[in-house]
């Protein structure tokens, strides 16, 4: 594909670099200067990523200052494998030189200088030997995944990025993630530069390639390297690339446990809602049936052989079957020997349930029903806080609606929230569950809040962390190789367990990974099991107090002659759907006999 330099020259490049061109050959430098500026920004735009291009320069002179002007682009720090042609026309010779991309030993400086090329070696690999060139890395404190602290000039593996930072104070990184740039640039010679965003964090890309955190630096070319426990996220993929796979990670969140149920809920335990429902229906059927055969029975044999039971009796004959008590029941008419029968039959199978649902009750904590799923924490509307929206990044394209009602709930807090609300226990805490079983961030938590936390039983979602590069990383395909390597020898398992032992409280991990509202055993009976036992018993005899004191009251009014228009109007209004008007008319009677 030809391009030539013209007002749509961005245009056309772009458009060679989406068919796949990985090499180009530049005449003199009419179109050389065009085609470095364009050169970031054009592959920026373009939604090819191949990893290393070739540039092969074509002049007809050897100014110094074509070759300084060269060095000096910012381009070219992208393009290791470069070959500049310079054809004389005179003696048709041809010299062939290539850059030298190095580090001066001071932080920040890159120096590139030309070098001449002899055949047939005219792109080396020049990522075997990096030469001492500053990666400017970017990270934030994120144990197990990443780590860092000023340290002695002994043990520091990394610098402070001079764009940042003034001083020179000597870094050390740590975690699973950064152990990798370092081991790179121990195997390939190169310096780290570092900054640490702990303002911005991961922060986000917009689509007029602006940015913040450590997302958007890269985005924006403010660094070249990044991790964090970064996902394919598809904000900044649209100016930036990925690695190759480190780890997976699994999002979660860190809910509070349920709260032991009160004790004066001990007698109403043993039956679910929907049990007590039906006990309640059968009971209040028996009540009615009991009664209405009373009254058949006191029309067939008289009243001689005794008085029939009243509404009240029923109640307390269908009690007395319930608890497994001593009940009068009638055998002179078939039907009331079925009837009770079957009562009695209830009545035992009920209440022999009701002893064995107590007896477990009793002796076994009882929990309040606990948040252990993605739709339990959706239902439970549990609002569940962390630093940054990066966290939701992952669960936002989701179409499901249970999942959209979970990023709702989240709200993006600071630290000071997080360590406030830890003693409250109203809010949950967003986290991530390692490849190998840990969970961090915990930094919010001390040893006696995380015993009142457990992690729910499944993710929220899981991703795979990969590093952030810039698209025109000249040194991703050198990174990617050595970590698979990595990976294929296991070591990240040492790795993540040595350094979530060094940076993250291993009680803390163990109240959490272990936790659960199951995890107590049986306890011994004591006072607090009987509270409800009580509290039926207090009400009970209050209320029969208050009643019986009505009625004293009443029959002292009685007596007096004194009438009582509104209870004579509440027995009408309870009674007449059991007797009818022939009990109203009796009443009337009554009452105008007595007028």
């Amino acid at each position: 594909m030809i391009i030539i330099v013209d007002e749509r020259f961005n245009q056309t490049l772009l458009q060679g670099i989406e068919h796949g061109c990985q090499a180009f050959i530049v005449f003199q430098q009419v179109a050389l200067w065009p085609f470095l500026d364009s050169f970031l920004d054009v592959h920026d735009d373009s939604d090819q990523r191949s990893s290393r291009k070739k540039l092969i320069v074509v002049i007809d002179s050897t100014s110094p200052e074509i070759f300084e002007r060269f060095c000096n682009h910012p381009a070219v720090k992208d393009l290791p494998d470069v070959l500049i042609v310079v054809a004389s026309t005179e003696n048709e010779t041809m010299q062939f030189y290539t850059t030298e991309i190095s580090g001066d030993g001071t932080r920040g400086n890159v120096l590139v200088r030309m070098l001449p090329v002899t055949p047939p070696d005219y792109f080396s690999n020049k990522s075997k030997n990096m030469k001492g060139v500053p990666i400017r890395f970017q990270t934030l404190m994120y144990p197990p995944f990443t780590y860092y602290a000023e340290t002695t000039p002994e043990n520091a593996n990394a610098r402070k990025d001079p764009r940042y930072y003034e001083d020179d104070t000597p870094i050390f990184i740590d975690g699973t993630e950064p152990r990798l740039l370092v081991e790179f640039c121990q195997r390939k010679n190169c310096t780290i530069d570092a900054y640490f965003d702990e303002v911005g964090l991961w922060g986000g890309v917009s689509e007029n390639r602006t940015g913040t955190g450590i997302l958007g630096a890269v985005a924006t070319r403010r660094a070249d390297f990044a991790v964090a426990a970064n996902y394919y996220w598809l904000g900044p993929y649209r100016f930036a690339t990925y690695s190759e796979v480190i780890s997976r990670s699994g999002l979660i969140v860190l809910v509070p446990k349920p709260n032991i149920v009160a004790p004066w809920r001990t007698p109403f335990l043993s039956f679910s809602k929907s049990l007590w429902m039906a006990v309640a229906v059968a009971f209040s059927v028996g009540v009615c049936a009991v009664w209405l055969i009373e009254k058949g029975r006191s029309h067939i044999v008289g009243s001689s052989r005794g008085h029939p039971k009243s509404l009240s009796d029923s109640f307390l004959t269908m009690i007395g079957f319930y608890m497994e008590q001593n009940a009068f029941m009638r055998n002179d008419l078939m039907a009331c020997v079925f009837l009770f029968s079957a009562l009695l039959f209830a009545g035992f199978m009920v209440g022999n349930l009701y002893g064995a649902g107590l007896a477990g009750i009793m002796t076994i904590p009882q929990f309040e029903r606990a948040i252990e799923t993605r739709h339990d924490l959706a239902d439970r509307g549990l609002i569940f806080v962390g630093n940054d929206l990066a966290w939701m990044f992952a669960l936002m394209p989701s179409p499901q609606a249970y999942i959209q009602k979970i990023v709702r709930h989240f709200k993006v807090v600071d630290d000071e929230y997080m360590i406030q609300h830890r003693n409250i226990h109203d809010v949950g805490y967003i986290g991530e569950r390692t490849q190998f079983g840990h969970f961090g961030p915990v930094d919010y938590l001390d040893v006696e809040s995380s015993k009142h936390f457990q992690l729910l039983k499944e993710d929220l979602s899981y991703q795979y962390c990969v590093v952030i590069l810039t698209k025109t990383c000249p040194f991703k395909q050198s990174f990617n190789d050595l970590m698979i390597t990595i990976r294929q020898s296991g070591i990240q398992y040492f790795w993540e367990t040595l350094v979530a032992n060094r940076y993250l409280s291993v009680t803390i991990q163990q109240n959490l990974l272990g936790s659960g509202p199951s995890d107590n055993d049986a306890v011994v009976l004591g006072v607090s099991h009987f509270l409800g036992a009580f509290l039926i018993l207090s009400i009970g005899c209050s209320f029969a107090s208050i009643v019986f004191c009505l009625e004293c009251v009443y029959v002292k009014l009685k007596k007096s002659g004194i009438k009582i228009n509104w209870m004579m109007g509440w027995k009408n209004v309870l009674l007449f759907p059991l007797f009818g008007s022939k009990y109203i008319e009796k009443n009337n009677v009554v009452s105008n006999g007595r007028s």
